[in-house]
């Protein structure tokens, strides 16, 4: 996860004379010279390299055990995403004719969740309208995205999640929730939906239309007793 540390270990048996940790070559089965982290001799002793910029300061190592086993431990701190890579380990042996034990262990950087998008936020809307709803999110590993209305979840998707309301209702109307969810974590923003109801402009029509009767009525009441 970004910010945190993490141990790469490795366990050998046999006599092994330095180990080298560091990144893999991106075209073949060992570790790029120019992405050697940490080297530790026969003694356990790290000796300093020109790691890369990204790597300044973050890596360590250190080994421990006898001449016919032991361990190897490789620390890198305050991780960030762009230390997301294959890492590598190479043990030598104190023979130049013995073959050199390599191994390598992908590392992947979890991201909490991040909303890129959320369409619809606060708008108000006339019954009997399509609103259409949609909730993006980035993050590692990909977030389960989820568009929730009083409760219920309405729309749910890998990344990203749509919701069609092809007729708006008054029912609708209210806070709708977009959650975005990984194991790094969870993140949350939220739209408040208006919907402007029909049977409103019809009252103030029926309203109108009362009132106008209201006054033929009365002034046809007064006529009459005038006559």
């Amino acid at each position: 996860m970004v910010g945190s540390s993490v141990n790469f270990t490795w366990s050998f048996s046999g006599a092994v004379e330095e180990i080298i940790w560091g990144l893999k070559h991106p075209d073949y089965s060992e570790i790029d010279i120019k992405g050697r982290l940490v080297f530790l001799d026969k003694n356990g002793k790290s000796w300093p390299l020109a790691v890369p910029a990204a790597y300044n300061r973050r890596v360590s190592g250190s080994r421990s055990g006898n001449s016919s086993s032991g361990q190897a431990i490789f620390t890198l701190s305050s991780i960030t995403k762009d230390h997301k890579n294959v890492y590598g380990c190479e043990m030598e042996p104190p023979y130049v004719f013995d073959p050199v034990i390599t191994d390598f262990v992908n590392l992947i950087v979890e991201e909490t969740p991040i909303i890129t998008h959320l369409t619809a936020v606060n708008k108000s809307y006339n019954e009997g309208n399509p609103v259409n709803i949609s909730c993006n999110a980035t993050g590692t590993p990909d977030p389960d995205v989820r568009l929730i209305h009083k409760g219920q979840v309405k729309s749910t998707g890998t990344k990203t999640a749509h919701l069609i309301l092809s007729t708006i209702r008054k029912e609708d109307s209210g806070i709708y929730k977009c959650r975005a969810t990984n194991s790094a974590g969870t993140a949350e923003r939220q739209l408040y939906l208006v919907v402007n109801c029909k049977y409103k402009k019809r009252l103030k029509s029926l309203f109108l239309l009362h009132t106008k009767f209201m006054v033929i009525n009365s002034m046809t009441h007064a006529l009459s007793r005038v006559a």
